[in-house]
């Protein structure tokens, strides 16, 4: 029985365990686990990268605590400890800027859009947080906000020893935060959670708009990107933008149809039973509030 306590202990730290990977030279990431935050994942459940130049580092988003940024950090350390430049967080979204206080006390400069900030100013990020931690409780215990030091509107252009990283506002899509960021040298997309392949987008938040999300989709396929690092996924290329605007196009346009013909939103979520997306992870924690946002995402577009 010992052993057997042993084993499962050991098993239960690797499969949350946080492993360091080479993309290509000078680009890693760490891979979160597919699932919402939780004790046992201790809110590892995002992607972030880091990019080293000769400068020092350029990390895109946080992960969802001070506590695995500081572990993202060390594992950066240990490829060079050049010291951090700048955080760049693609969207509000808990496991990808709640670990910024981490980069901060690293000294590294905070890039936000320019919503992130107004959020922060205005206190509403703070009431959000207060009420994700009595549900996430001691994932979330050790976080304390910061805003961002540098805020996008619309464009901005970060030149970091001979890299140029190019920030996009792309908002409002999968929240009214998005930034994606393109490294001009190798042709590289940090999408944040704009682009997936095999895993359902959440289209829920408060803040998103799924026409403005297809309208984003549009201008990353535009840019032709040779690789894509997502929030959620290993690396991608461009046909998962047609995959995440695919079934955003097919939540949209079903949810229309059957709305414009009088359908309630308990019929219309019950019409998609057997769709071919239901057996795609996430599927059972996301696409029922997708159909239930862009149901009243739809009257506010008439």
């Amino acid at each position: 029985m010992r052993k057997v306590l042993i084993l499962i202990f050991f098993t239960f730290i690797f499969a949350f365990s946080m492993n360091l990977i080479k993309v290509e030279e000078n680009l890693y990431m760490v891979r979160g686990h597919d699932g919402l935050p939780s004790k046992e994942n201790r809110g590892f459940i995002s992607n972030a990268f880091g990019v080293l130049t000769e400068k020092g580092w350029v990390v895109v988003d946080s992960l969802t605590n001070p506590s695995l940024a500081r572990e993202f950090i060390g594992e950066l350390k240990k490829v060079s400890k050049k010291p951090i430049l700048y955080l760049i967080v693609t969207h509000y979204h808990l496991d990808h800027w709640y670990g910024a206080k981490a980069f901060k006390e690293e000294g590294a400069k905070i890039v936000g859009h320019i919503k992130l900030k107004e959020v922060y100013d205005s206190g509403e990020a703070h009431q959000v947080l207060e009420a994700q931690k009595k549900i996430f409780k001691e994932v979330l215990k050790d976080v304390k906000l910061v805003p961002p030091d540098i805020t996008v509107k619309d464009k901005k252009v970060l030149k970091v020893g001979g890299e140029e990283f190019v920030v996009y506002a792309m908002s409002p899509a999968h929240t009214n935060t998005d930034l994606v960021i393109l490294w001009r040298n190798k042709n590289i997309l940090f999408a944040g959670d704009l682009v997936y392949k095999d895993r359902i987008p959440f289209m829920g938040d408060r803040n998103a708009s799924s026409k403005g999300w297809l309208e984003a989709l549009e201008r990353i396929k535009e840019m032709k990107p040779r690789l894509i690092l997502g929030g959620h996924n290993y690396p991608l290329d461009l046909s998962a933008v047609d995959w995440t605007y695919n079934y955003i196009k097919f939540v949209r346009d079903k949810v229309k149809k059957l709305k414009d013909e009088g359908y309630f939103i308990d019929e219309v979520i019950e019409s998609f039973k057997g769709n071919p997306y239901e057996k795609v992870k996430m599927y059972d924690v996301f696409h029922r509030q997708n159909v239930w946002k862009v149901y009243n995402e739809l009257d506010l577009e008439l």
